[in-house]
C-alpha cells in the first residue's frame, strides 16, 4: 500500500464552521463541543477505511492501527496533533438504498485538509498519498507547496453570505399511524416479549432554498456548545449533521468516560417552572425505569470488557435548551491494546436509541418503524493515532439534501408510556433543530 504523508503546521486561530463554509462543493468532516479536548474540520478525502455487516464497527477497530502505520508525519512534533479520523457507520447492519446512498456502512475517512483545534491551539494539515519509490524530500516539498497554496487561497476567499431559505414548511408523520405504533409496542412490553422499545419518526422539511448546514452547526454551538455537532458528507450537496447531547464513549490515555442518558421533559418557561419539571423527571417512575434498563445495559455490556468501571449512584439533571433529560456518568479503564472502537462496537446500540433486550427491539423497529434510520442514531466521532477519540450517539440529528431535510426524533418505549406524551416528545427533540433552522430566518 502506499504511504501517506501527513503535513502539520501551527495555525492561526480559525472558525471550523467557516473553513466548512469555504470547501462546499466537497467531501466534508466536522466534529466540535466543548466537551471534547479535540475540535476537528475536514475537507476531501486524501484515504479511507470502509467496513460492513454485524462487526462492522469492530472490524473497522481493527484496522486502524496498520492504517495508521502507513502515515509518515513530516516535521512532527510532540506539540502537534497526531493525525485524526473522522467517521461512523449505519444503524442497521443493512440500509436500504435512498438519500443514504452515499453513506458507507462504517467508514473511517482522513481528510485531505484539515483544521485541528487542541486546548486552544490550531492546526492546519495536509494529508497526501505518496508516489511508489517518491524520495521523502520530494514528498515534504510537494506537501509544503500544497499546504501554502490552499491557505493562501483559504485567506484571500471572501465567503458570501450563508444560503437560508426564508420560507420553511414541514410534513410530518401521521399522529394516528404514531399512536398505533406505540400502542402495538406497549402491548408487546406488557406481553413480556421486551422490556423496552425506542421507536423515532421523521419530520420532512423543504425550503425554498437549500440551508447552510455548516452556518446551521455555527448557530446550535451558541445555543448549546457542550452539545457534539458533527458533519458528514461524502457527496456534496447530501449532508448528516446535528448536535448531540448524548455521547458513546470517549477515550484518553487509556481511560474512556460514557454515561447513560434516557428519561425526558421540557424546559420550564423561568426558573421555577423549570426546577420543577425537573423535580418532576426525577421523580417519575416511568423516566427511572427507563433511565436504569439504559445505565444497567451499558454496565452489563462493558464489564467484562474493561479493567475498572465506575458508575454514579444516582441520575442527574442534563439542561439543554429545550429538553432536559436523566444522566448518569460512567467511567473506566481500557485493557491494554484496547481502542475506542472495540467500546463503541459493544455499546451500539445503546438502549437508550434501540431498546432491552437488544435483539428483540430491533426486530420491533424494523418491524414498526416505517422509514430508514441510515447513520441517524448510530456512532459518529474520530480516533487519532496515539488511541484517543471521542465517538457520539447521532441524534438530534438530520439529512440534509439540496432544498430538503429529514430530521428525526425518537422515544423510548416502556410499560407505562403514553402515546401523546411520546408524540410530544419527539416533538422536543425534532423541533431542537427545525427550531435553529427556523431562528436563522430572522
Amino acid at each position: 500500500m502506499n504511504r501517506i504523508i501527513h503535513y502539520t503546521i501551527p495555525y492561526k486561530s480559525s472558525s471550523l464552521t467557516e473553513f466548512l463554509r469555504f470547501g462546499s462543493g466537497m467531501e466534508r468532516f466536522y466534529f466540535e463541543s466543548n466537551q471534547s479536548p479535540t475540535a476537528i474540520a475536514g475537507l476531501g478525502i486524501a484515504a479511507q477505511i470502509t467496513s460492513g455487516g454485524a462487526n462492522r464497527f469492530a472490524e473497522l477497530g481493527q484496522s486502524v492501527q496498520e492504517f495508521f502505520q502507513r502515515i509518515i508525519c513530516i516535521d512532527a512534533s510532540n506539540a502537534f496533533p497526531r493525525p485524526t479520523l473522522l467517521g461512523g457507520g449505519a444503524f442497521f447492519d443493512q440500509t436500504e438504498r435512498g438519500f443514504w446512498d452515499s453513506f458507507p456502512q462504517a467508514t473511517l475517512v482522513l481528510p485531505r485538509y484539515a483544521l485541528t483545534c487542541v486546548n486552544g491551539e490550531t492546526f492546519f494539515s495536509v494529508n497526501q498519498l505518496s508516489a511508489e519509490n517518491e524520495a521523502l524530500v520530494e514528498i515534504s516539498q510537494r506537501a509544503r507547496f500544497e499546504a501554502e497554496s490552499f491557505l493562501a487561497r483559504l485567506e484571500s476567499t471572501i465567503l458570501p453570505a450563508p444560503s437560508i431559505p426564508d420560507e420553511i414548511t414541514t410534513n410530518e408523520t401521521s399522529r394516528v399511524i404514531w399512536q398505533n405504533t406505540i400502542r402495538d409496542s406497549v402491548e408487546m412490553i406488557r406481553r413480556g416479549e421486551l422490556k423496552k422499545v425506542v421507536m423515532a419518526r421523521p419530520v420532512q422539511v423543504h425550503g425554498n432554498r437549500p440551508m447552510d448546514v455548516p452556518a446551521l452547526l455555527e448557530s446550535l454551538g451558541e445555543s448549546c456548545p457542550s452539545c457534539f455537532r458533527f458533519l458528514f458528507e461524502f457527496t456534496p450537496g447530501t449532508a448528516f449533521a446535528g448536535a448531540t447531547p448524548e455521547r458513546l464513549v470517549s477515550v484518553s490515555s487509556a481511560k474512556f468516560t460514557t454515561a447513560a442518558i434516557a428519561g425526558s421533559v421540557r424546559r420550564g418557561d423561568f426558573p421555577a417552572e423549570d426546577e420543577a419539571l425537573g423535580q418532576q423527571l426525577i421523580k417519575s417512575q416511568k423516566d427511572q425505569s427507563e433511565h436504569s434498563f439504559v445505565k444497567d445495559e451499558i454496565y452489563a455490556r462493558l464489564k467484562s470488557l474493561v479493567a475498572s468501571l465506575q458508575v454514579d449512584v444516582a441520575p442527574r439533571l442534563l439542561r439543554l435548551p429545550n429538553i432536559q433529560h436523566l444522566w448518569t456518568h460512567i467511567t473506566g479503564t481500557l485493557h491494554p491494546n484496547q481502542s475506542i472502537l472495540d467500546l463503541a462496537a459493544a455499546l451500539h446500540p445503546t438502549p437508550a436509541v434501540g431498546g432491552v433486550p437488544a435483539e428483540a427491539a430491533l426486530q420491533l423497529i424494523h418491524q414498526l418503524e416505517g422509514f430508514e434510520r441510515g447513520w441517524y442514531a448510530a456512532p459518529v466521532g474520530w480516533v487519532d493515532a496515539n488511541g484517543n477519540g471521542d465517538f457520539v450517539v447521532a441524534i438530534r440529528s438530520g439529512l440534509f439534501h439540496d432544498n430538503t431535510a429529514t430530521l428525526f426524533g425518537g422515544a423510548g418505549i416502556v410499560a407505562d408510556s403514553d402515546p401523546d406524551k411520546e408524540w410530544e416528545e419527539t416533538g422536543l427533540k425534532i423541533h431542537f433543530l427545525l427550531n435553529a433552522m427556523r431562528a436563522e430566518l430572522a
